[in-house]
């Protein structure tokens, strides 16, 4: 626990780097914002819902990668994100990983027919509407991602947005993909 409470202030803080053990995963434009962590953290557990208000708990995935990616139909770089987010989801779960959208509006309802009007009808997303996710992560600042390894534990992460196209950015990903 006391780990964890290291982790979120460190993310909170205007210095994400300031924690040790965290490091930036290169110079790279494309994946300067990401921060990698030395050593994997566990999370407590947390439930998101579906479209049907259904919970559902990360811990099904256990044995995969997932990457865990916090969205709002509110949020424009979100929003710009999500095209690209769902090809690279199409591509990393081919390999067996798990892209894991989480829409944090209030308003779950508001989400299909957004998505629909993005050109994004068989986007499948999760919601967060309780803000179970921020019991456990910084839900501050949005869009976040964050990789988990398929322990669960929390290896890896970004708070901002992502051009999931770039190659080094699915390089930086997919270096997490449990080896077989």
């Amino acid at each position: 626990m006391r780990s964890m409470m290291i982790l979120v202030l460190a993310l909170l803080s205007s210095n994400a780097f300031a924690y040790p053990g965290m490091n930036k995963a290169g110079s790279d434009p494309a994946i300067e914002r990401f921060v990698e962590l030395t050593f994997p953290q566990e999370l407590d557990a947390f439930e998101i819902t579906d479209v049907d208000g259904n919970p559902f708990s990360i811990e099904k995935y256990q044995g995969k990668l997932v990457v865990l990616n916090l969205w709002a139909t509110w949020c424009p770089p979100c929003v710009h994100e999500l095209p690209s987010l769902a090809r690279f989801r199409d591509k990393l779960e081919s390999q067996g990983a798990i892209v894991l959208p989480v829409a944090i509006d209030r308003d779950p309802s508001i989400v299909v027919p957004f998505l629909k009007d993005l050109g994004l009808p068989e986007f499948s997303t999760w919601y967060d509407t309780t803000n179970a996710v921020g019991q456990v992560l910084p839900t501050d600042l949005v869009p976040a991602t964050f990789i988990l390894n398929d322990k669960g534990e929390l290896v890896a992460f970004v708070r901002s947005v992502v051009d999931w196209d770039n190659a080094k950015v699915q390089e930086l990903v997919e270096k997490y993909l449990p080896s077989e």
